[in-house]
């Protein structure tokens, strides 16, 4: 076994792929993830290999650290929404994004109410679904199913392990903002799009509300479950 003489460093991951033999691919697939916890020390911009004398830091949307800046919790909600904002071409979407903003900056809510924040922190700590950790689109769905009381009723025995068996779930007798959240949901997981970018942008389809869940998912989507807060 290669000797690991960063271990228990933000150099660990990279000291493991140098390591790798040249040809060979690793044994798993998908994004290889450190188990190194990042605090907002390691991710100072001063130890960026992106920054030198001449050139201050990248800025946000073009930090190369994003992911571990949001696991060590560096990364604001306000923040994620603005780099959100960034890559929004709608302006009709992008007008209801910025009064979200404004918003958070007084009331920076990310769960639907308590009692979704209770029941999605408990899956999360439980342990029984460590693909919440492992699959963006995993956590994003589970993150808009745990948000309504009727649809994790209808939904949580389809919900296991590996994978959501949307197919199975029966939602007759929904209510509007909760047919809105299973599609969503849907989406984020199978990367589909029956809910259309002009739906969100009418207030009319889509509250300020629902809207606000739905971005949240978004984030999730993009981030992984490190953007929820503990």
């Amino acid at each position: 076994m290669p000797a690991r003489f960063m271990r228990g460093t933000p150099l660990a991951l990279t000291e493991i792929e140098m390591q790798l033999i040249p040809g060979f691919s690793s044994r798993s697939t998908g994004v290889m993830r450190s188990r190194y916890k990042y605090t907002c020390t390691d991710c100072d911009c001063r130890f960026c290999t992106q920054t030198t004398e001449k050139k201050k830091c990248c800025g946000f949307a073009g930090c190369i650290c994003l992911p571990e800046r949001i696991a060590a919790g560096c990364v604001s909600y306000g923040e994620l929404l603005r780099l959100f904002l960034s890559e929004i071409q709608l302006r009709t979407f992008a007008s209801r994004i910025e009064k979200l903003l404004k918003e958070s900056e007084a009331n920076p809510m990310f769960f639907r109410n308590a009692e979704h924040c209770r029941r999605f922190q408990s899956l999360r700590r439980s342990g029984l679904f460590p693909l919440l950790n492992l699959s963006e689109a995993y956590a994003a769905a589970v993150f808009l199913l745990t948000s309504d009381t009727f649809l994790w009723k209808q939904s949580k025995n389809y919900i296991d392990q590996s994978s959501i068996h949307f197919k199975d779930i029966r939602i007759h007798g929904v209510d509007l903002d909760g047919y809105a959240i299973f599609h969503t949901a849907k989406d984020l997981y199978h990367g589909t799009d029956h809910i259309a970018i002009s739906e969100l942008s009418d207030p009319e389809l889509i509250n300020d509300r629902l809207l606000r869940l739905i971005i949240n998912a978004f984030l999730v989507r993009r981030h992984g479950i490190v953007a929820i807060p503990v």
